[in-house]
C-alpha cells in the first residue's frame, strides 16, 4: 500500500516541486534538486496519509524539504564562487532587470511592506503559481490561500491608490 501510494504521490508532486525549484535554478539543477527532494521524502518513511489533512501536511513537508535543498544548493554555489575567486550573480529583485520590467518598483516596494503571510502569497502569485500550488507550498488550505491573496491584493490596491501621485511619478520616469 505504501509503495503504491508513494508512486502515485511522487508522479503528481515531482512536476510541482520541479517548477517550484525552477523559479530559482536552471532546469538541470532544478530536476536534480526535485529528485533529491522526493528521495528525502521517501527516506523519511512518512506514514501514508489517511485523510485530506494528512495529504496536505505531506505536500507541505515536501515543499519544506525542497526549500532545504534549495538553501543547501545556494550555499554550495556561494562556496564554489568563493573558492574560484569569482562571483556568480544571483538573481534577486534588486539585481534582476527583468523583475522590474514585470513588477514595477512601486509595487515591489509595497509588496515588501506587507506582513510576511501576505508577502509570501503575493510573491508566489507574482512568480506564477496558482492558488492551489500556493496553498501546498505554504501548508494551508486552498481556501485560506485564496483569502490571503484577496486580502493582500486589497491592501496593495488601497496603498497604491493612496499613493497614486507617487505611482504616476515612477511610471513616467
Amino acid at each position: 500500500m505504501r509503495d503504491a501510494f508513494y508512486v502515485e504521490f511522487f508522479s503528481g508532486m515531482f512536476p510541482k516541486v520541479h517548477r517550484f525549484i525552477r523559479a530559482r535554478f536552471r532546469s538541470g539543477l532544478a530536476e536534480d534538486l526535485a529528485s533529491e527532494t522526493m528521495l528525502t521524502v521517501w527516506r523519511k518513511q512518512v506514514p501514508v496519509p489517511t485523510d485530506d489533512v494528512g495529504l496536505r501536511q505531506l505536500r507541505a513537508l515536501t515543499y519544506k524539504i525542497a526549500l532545504g535543498h534549495i538553501s543547501n544548493a545556494e550555499k554550495r554555489r556561494a562556496r564554489e564562487a568563493d573558492a574560484l575567486h569569482r562571483g556568480i550573480p544571483r538573481v534577486t529583485p534588486e539585481a534582476d532587470p527583468t523583475y522590474e520590467a514585470v513588477v514595477p518598483v512601486v509595487l515591489a516596494e509595497e509588496v515588501a511592506r506587507l506582513d510576511s503571510n501576505d508577502r509570501q502569497g503575493v510573491n508566489l502569485m507574482i512568480a506564477g503559481f496558482r492558488t492551489a500550488e500556493i496553498a501546498d507550498i505554504l501548508g494551508i488550505t486552498e481556501k485560506a490561500a485564496s483569502m490571503r491573496l484577496v486580502r493582500a491584493r486589497k491592501r496593495l490596491g488601497r496603498r497604491l491608490v493612496a499613493g497614486e501621485r507617487d505611482v504616476g511619478d515612477h511610471v513616467s520616469a
